[in-house]
């Protein structure tokens, strides 16, 4: 069963795609800002039980816990840099087309508007089946 990091600051965004996610029968974690995704990506890396793939708010506090436009982007750049290979979403409450070019440049596979969850778990599955 495949784990994704989910890492959104909106609780009930969070909890909503956690459910949908765990009801498709993926595992799901989550974290609400940008050092705890990253903590939780490395100890699940070190551990030896690391994420099938990550999910990212685009906007959501960034490392210092300020709030930062665009901090998903400088968390999907270090996550890559981590684990070049690993499929990464981006999620943005609107469509933002400039960030989300900037975040498939940095190595993001796709991005989702917030609250179509649909389109993501497709996304998801078809990533999830490429060969």
């Amino acid at each position: 069963m495949p784990k994704i990091l989910l890492v959104d600051d909106e609780p009930l965004i969070q909890r909503s795609m956690q459910k949908t996610l765990m009801r498709a029968g993926y595992t799901v974690e989550a974290a609400g800002n940008c050092a705890d995704g990253l903590k939780r990506f490395e100890a699940a890396e070190a551990g030896g039980a690391p994420f099938d793939m990550a999910l990212l708010d685009l906007n959501m506090p960034g490392f210092d816990g300020g709030e930062a436009s665009g901090a998903g982007l400088e968390l999907l750049s270090r996550l890559i840099g981590l684990r070049p290979d690993l499929p990464v979403i981006i999620l943005t409450a609107y469509d933002e087309v400039s960030k989300v070019k900037d975040a498939v440049g940095r190595g993001a596979r796709g991005y989702c508007v917030k609250g179509r969850e649909q389109s993501l778990l497709d996304q998801i599955n078809a990533i999830f089946k490429e060969p």
